[in-house]
């Protein structure tokens, strides 16, 4: 009898665990023409959509990404438009009214100097009083506390080509990017180019779940936690993008 009911039960709760799956509304960042962001029309998938992929066959999460500058996104996320933040460190958003819920690390963020020639500087100490220039949606909470130590100003721009084009000017003395915008400037013309310094922060990311669906945040984790112990994250995350 014992075993009848269990073989009932088991059988009324497979289709159900089968169907546990959910739609989220995932916001990926377009400000700063990175690899990070690509569009749907692009050629090139771009990192967070091949990890929200992979991230998604595991978890039973499907996400449906929308593309937004970071500010919007933030927006977005508060007034519950959007269901995940895609790539963003809990410091980053420390001041926002809603709190969210973070899974554990999908990769980092590597950001470095540029420069205009490979005799300018290296560190933030070197450009102690000149002025570097920031992208928006950049986190700049993660940069302001070396940046004012070592006598550092800094000039937003709206993109990456914006600021490049200040750099060559002499506008600013450096500028600063996500290492891998850095590596896939050496497939552009000489001229359009900048000289890779020092890294000045590494930043882990996250994905940002709203509170209305942390109890998606396990399945989350568990879904991350294996694509990193296999690798399959780090590869996506060390793809060379053209």
């Amino acid at each position: 009898m014992v075993r009848s009911v269990l073989l009932l039960l088991c059988c009324l709760l497979l289709p159900a665990a089968q169907a546990a799956e959910i739609n989220l509304r995932a916001g990926v960042v377009v400000d700063n023409a990175g690899p990070y962001n690509f569009t749907p029309d692009s050629p090139m998938a771009g990192i967070y959509r091949e990890a929200l992929e992979q991230i998604g066959k595991l978890s039973g999460v499907r996400f449906e990404i929308e593309y937004y500058p970071s500010q919007r996104i933030q927006q977005l996320f508060e007034v519950a438009r959007l269901d995940v933040e895609v790539g963003v460190n809990p410091a980053w958003r420390s001041l926002s009214p809603v709190g969210g819920f973070y899974t554990q690390s999908i990769g980092t963020l590597d950001y470095q100097l540029c420069t205009r020639s490979s005799r300018g500087a290296r560190t933030l100490e070197d450009l102690h009083g000149q002025t570097i220039g920031l992208l928006q949606g950049q986190p700049l909470i993660a940069f302001e506390p070396d940046l004012q130590r070592n006598g550092v100003r800094y000039e937003l721009s709206q993109g990456e080509n914006e600021a490049l084009g200040k750099l060559r000017l002499g506008r600013l003395q450096a500028v600063v990017l996500e290492r891998r915008q850095i590596e896939r400037l050496g497939m552009v013309p000489e001229e359009l180019r900048c000289e890779p310094g020092g890294m000045i922060s590494v930043q882990p990311v996250m994905l940002r779940v709203h509170p209305q669906f942390r109890h998606w945040v396990p399945a989350l984790n568990r879904a991350i936690g294996q694509l990193q112990a296999n690798g399959r994250l780090r590869a996506i995350f060390q793809k060379p993008r053209g």
